[in-house]
């Protein structure tokens, strides 16, 4: 073989070889692996989620002069449904490595036509037994939290941070008849600050999992009570900016009002499973 053979061969060898390594390092670029390498540290982060909580609400709305109204059981006693699919959005900013703000929103909203099984009370209005009324309550949060990471590799996240969690709540309850008639209101726009803990772990080239908790515990401003909100997330990511997650969600309020337009409490209380399709950029 003559050396020109040689060299031309050796050429296409390290050809092959180069085009060979491109196609591998190409490969490693798109493989799940590097994409989750992205959404764990993505700088924004969209979520569109559905939530199917099961539901349980107690609410009461005290009358003047000290009358004190009816923790009413709005499933049972007003036949509102106790379960219910609801859209959630969320999104997330990383400004710097370990500095975010996250941003919630979620709303739900039931109402029902019901016979009453017993009398209740309903800031001051008394609605007898056999009474048909239409209840309805509403519930509508937007969640604003920042976060800092204090442990943060790239495997492992752990961050705690200080938010909003404003829940706007809505009762009412109406009954026909001219004694009984027009819709009895009870509402309040409940700003509450938060503590907020979050936990993100990798377990392979695809697949995450993270933990978040939210509490408010104490008296601020018309509110006394307590707020818990926890979410087990797995995320899955079999594309560069595209996955999937699929948790378990839990919320409860546990709250005494002290307003113009609500004096009572709601004891208020949804959980349930949770899928979402997540872009990471």
């Amino acid at each position: 073989m003559s050396d020109i053979d040689r060299t031309s061969r050796k050429h296409r060898s390290s050809v092959a070889r180069n085009a060979c390594a491109a196609a591998i390092l190409a490969g490693a670029a798109a493989s799940p692996g590097a994409a989750m390498a992205q959404a764990f540290d993505a700088t924004w982060v969209f979520r569109a989620a559905a939530f199917f909580p099961k539901v349980d609400t107690h609410v009461r709305a005290d009358g003047n002069n000290g009358q004190i109204g009816t923790s009413i059981d709005f499933e049972t006693d007003l036949g509102l449904d106790d379960s219910k699919t609801l859209p959630v959005i969320e999104m997330s900013w990383r400004m710097a490595p370990n500095h975010r703000l996250e941003l919630g929103y979620l709303n739900l909203a039931r109402t029902a036509t019901n016979t009453l099984h017993g009398s209740i009370s309903w800031q001051g209005q008394v609605y007898p037994v056999s009474t048909q009324v239409t209840g309805e309550f509403d519930s509508r949060i937007l969640a604003l939290t920042y976060l800092y990471s204090f442990y943060h590799t790239p495997a492992t996240e752990i961050a705690a941070g200080l938010g909003i969690h404003n829940a706007n709540l809505k009762a009412s309850i109406a009954a026909a008849g001219q004694t009984l008639g027009g819709t009895r209101e009870a509402s309040a726009n409940a700003p509450l600050p938060v503590i907020a803990l979050r936990a993100a772990q990798r377990f392979g080239d695809a697949v995450s999992g993270e933990l978040r908790y939210q509490w408010f515990g104490l008296k601020y401003g018309d509110y006394d009570g307590s707020l818990h909100v926890f979410n087990a997330t797995v995320a899955y990511f079999p594309w560069k900016n595209w996955g999937f997650e699929a948790g378990y969600a839990f919320t409860k309020y546990d709250i005494k009002v002290q307003k113009d337009a609500w004096r009572g409490e709601a004891r208020y209380e949804f959980n349930g499973p949770t899928i979402a399709l997540v872009a990471a950029f």
